[in-house]
């Protein structure tokens, strides 16, 4: 038995062959809170009849289902690069890097343990899952985090609990192995940063003869990638390309234990934000948004990952 509190919960996650069709998950993560929920579309019958006061049992009805939701993990130096295939879409390289690329036929099954009072773990399983949209953030004196947003077909708690394990040697990215390249330049005032991505998924794939299921989800619209950033007020190069709206090229770098690296490459992003305001006697900050562009030579996004050896 369990410890009856989340302290004795566990999350996996399993590609799938087929849309749709659970596989036992077999890649854990050691995981901060999920939020993942059943969803179910109901509808009732108006049914008017003489002496009926009250809608009837019999004429509520699910029409369709699904299943939504969030996990939000500390980053880890070993393990991440399943997400991140899911969450990208593309084909991952023996060299670990992540280039954007159809999610089409790359669906994965994950199951949630979630520990009763009494120990019992009763299992969350989710299939026909897809990535609709992901954040990686390094904020200032914390380790790095990942918040990867779930769309799932089908939710079941009948399916067997899968026998965890992890990896040995696993430790997070953090504040502390973090870089920013501006240009091909080091800048050291930045205190903050956020990338999201959404995947543009169209998610509402049901139709009649598949009792109630949907679909598989497929990209339905230009993703969208986005982020935001505090800089300290020493310089104005971030300023300056706000201002005359100007691209930049915007590097992320963990250099993590044994080479273990993380690294976000945004070769062309614009910045939107505001001009430095005095709001009293502190120092100054500036707080910059930016989306990122397609350039028309480069990946407008890439990750390399190299897990710990």
């Amino acid at each position: 038995m369990a410890i009856g509190s989340g302290i004795g919960s566990q999350l996996g996650i399993a590609t799938e062959t087929t849309f749709n069709t659970p596989v036992t998950v077999s890649t854990f993560y050691e995981f901060t809170n999920e939020s993942i929920n059943y969803n179910k579309n109901i509808s009732v019958g108006l049914g008017l009849r003489a002496g009926g006061q009250v809608a009837r049992s019999g004429r509520r009805v699910v029409t369709t289902s699904d299943a939504t939701g969030d996990i939000n993990l500390d980053l880890p130096t070993k393990g991440l690069g399943l997400l991140l295939s899911y969450a990208m879409g593309g084909t991952v390289q023996t060299s670990g890097t992540y280039t954007l690329g159809d999610v089409y036929g790359k669906s994965f099954t994950a199951q949630v343990g979630v520990p009763q009072y009494g120990g019992t773990v009763t299992p969350k399983t989710i299939a026909g899952c897809k990535i609709s949209s992901w954040e990686i953030s390094a904020a200032q004196s914390a380790i790095a985090t990942g918040r990867f947003t779930i769309d799932g077909a089908s939710f079941t708690t009948a399916t067997s609990l899968a026998t965890a394990s992890f990896p040995s040697n696993n430790s997070v990215f953090h504040f502390a192995q973090g870089a920013i390249t501006v240009d091909g330049s080091s800048v050291a005032n930045i205190k903050d940063f956020t990338l999201s991505v959404d995947n543009v998924l169209k998610t509402d794939r049901f139709n009649l003869g598949s009792a109630g299921i949907k679909a598989e989800q497929i990209i339905n619209g230009f993703r969208a990638i986005t982020g935001s950033l505090t800089a300290e007020f020493t310089d104005t190069t971030l300023l300056a390309k706000f201002l005359a709206d100007t691209s930049a090229a915007l590097v992320l770098t963990f250099l993590g234990p044994s080479s273990s690296i993380l690294s976000i490459t945004l070769p062309a992003v614009k910045f939107d934000g505001e001009a430095p305001q005095v709001g009293g006697p502190e120092v100054i900050d500036i707080n910059f948004t930016f989306q990122a562009y397609d350039n028309g030579t480069d990946q407008p996004l890439t990750i390399v990952y190299t897990p710990v050896a």
